[in-house]
């Protein structure tokens, strides 16, 4: 009886084992979130690590995996599995155009208000202007952005070019070509012409009325590109392209953009401060040709201009999701929200945000990467803060048509003004696709 009685609590013992051991693997929540910062693309340098810390977090609980998408494909992608009602749980802005028409008039989101007032942490540090663009005609909220303010200018080589004044304090692009001699830019064409893009942008604020033009665009967008500030901009790009641009322009990619720069092919590229990590010596089996990112110098663009968007679309969540889904999401916004997350994000990418009060353990580390703290404090309060250029188009134009038609601008069988209307029958096309 004695032995009987033993059996049936070992029994027991191991069915109650197996019971939790189930309940345990059941309860932790998993999605899988398609996106571009993964792989060779610069941003998964700190995205992949974070995502990798809110996992060992929440380890058991919850779990996100990522799959990797390039960035030009990603904004088609999901506008793709938008139409097969298959989003992802969690979705990083999209095109504008979709979400404006598409997505928020036809509630294909989950209101984010009732998240934001229930986490006075995430609240406070959000801005403000960026929640006005977000919220709907009839007060939902359908994303966040990361209330990091990360003003874009460039990088350059100072053992291969030498400038006697800060670029802040040129007039613009046509002085510091001068001090370029024989080097190059490295320029792009393929994917979202990144880096050519940018340039564009600082030209365009140089321009009259352009800075304005820029500001005004970030919700009713420009589809109109024959207006006087762009095409002075683009002319001053077609002599930028035909005579200071790395040999690979013509098809290049961000990464042989960014090897252009770290082959030393290239003196100079426009980008934002996420790419200092590229410089640090831990990134040296990037380098090649005598390069040294110890060599690097960052700066605002030409002419005292930088640029910063505060008028975009973040994270959102689909209103597809499940309760489970849905908990994991908001997990996972409230981590990258934390003042540790926010303050690693400034260490790795730069940045400021106005609405947290950094700690001092952050005030000290900022200074130990001087590259970073050069590029993000060369903004002044002089500086012409505009929206990149891929910001105030319709995203066809920012994701393929301005990189797929730059060729013809090089090789001169367009002038200034048939790309600009080139560009402004096809962002006409794209009204009717809507």
């Amino acid at each position: 009886m004695r032995k009987s009685f033993k059996m049936l609590s070992l029994l027991l013992a191991a069915v109650l084992l197996f019971a939790n051991v189930n309940f345990a693997l059941a309860e932790e929540k998993v999605i899988t979130i398609p996106h571009y910062k993964t792989g060779e693309n610069v941003g998964a340098h700190f995205f992949m690590p974070q995502v990798e810390r809110f996992n060992k977090l929440y380890e058991g609980k919850y779990q996100i995996n990522l799959e990797e998408l390039t960035q030009d494909l990603y904004n088609d992608k999901m506008k793709q599995l938008g139409q097969q009602n298959a989003l992802p749980a969690l979705v990083e802005g999209g095109e504008t155009e979709w979400i404006r028409n598409v997505v928020m008039p036809n509630g294909l989101f989950t209101d984010m208000t009732e998240f934001v007032n229930k986490n006075e942490a995430v609240k406070k540090v959000l801005i403000d202007s960026t929640l006005t663009y977000n919220t709907t005609e009839d007060g939902k909220l359908f994303s966040l952005i990361a209330p990091v303010v990360r003003p874009i200018g460039l990088f350059y080589n100072a053992d291969m070019i030498t400038v006697d004044k800060k670029l802040g304090e040129m007039t613009g692009w046509d002085e510091f070509v001068k001090y370029l001699g024989d080097t190059k830019v490295a320029f792009m064409t393929g994917e979202n012409a990144w880096t050519t893009q940018l340039t564009l942008s600082g030209l365009i604020a140089k321009e009259e009325g352009g800075a304005a033009l820029l500001q005004n665009s970030t919700v009713n967008k420009i589809y109109d590109f024959t207006q006087e500030p762009i095409v002075k901009a683009v002319e001053k790009l077609q002599t930028l392209l035909q005579k200071h641009a790395a040999s690979n322009t013509v098809g290049a990619v961000y990464a042989d953009a960014a090897n252009a720069f770290m082959s030393k092919s290239a003196s100079v590229i426009p980008n934002g401060s996420w790419m200092v990590s590229e410089f640090d010596a831990a990134s040296k089996d990037k380098w090649s040709n005598g390069f040294d990112g110890a060599t690097v110098r960052g700066d605002v663009l030409p002419g005292n201009v930088a640029l910063a968007n505060t008028n975009g679309f973040g994270w959102w969540i689909p209103s597809t999701v499940s309760a489970d889904e849905r908990e994991v999401t908001e997990a996972f916004l409230a981590f990258m929200l934390t003042q540790e997350e926010l303050e690693a994000y400034m260490l790795a990418e730069g940045g400021v945000a106005p609405g947290l009060t950094t700690s001092e353990e952050f005030n000290t580390k900022s200074k130990e990467n001087p590259l970073m703290y050069e590029y993000v404090n060369a903004v002044n309060a002089e500086t012409v803060l505009v929206p990149n250029f891929g910001d105030c188009v319709p995203a066809s134009i920012s994701d393929t048509e301005f990189g797929k038609n730059l060729p013809l601008l090089i090789d001169g069988t367009w002038t200034a003004e048939e790309f600009c209307k080139q560009l402004t029958t096809l962002a006409e096309e794209t009204k009717l696709n809507q």
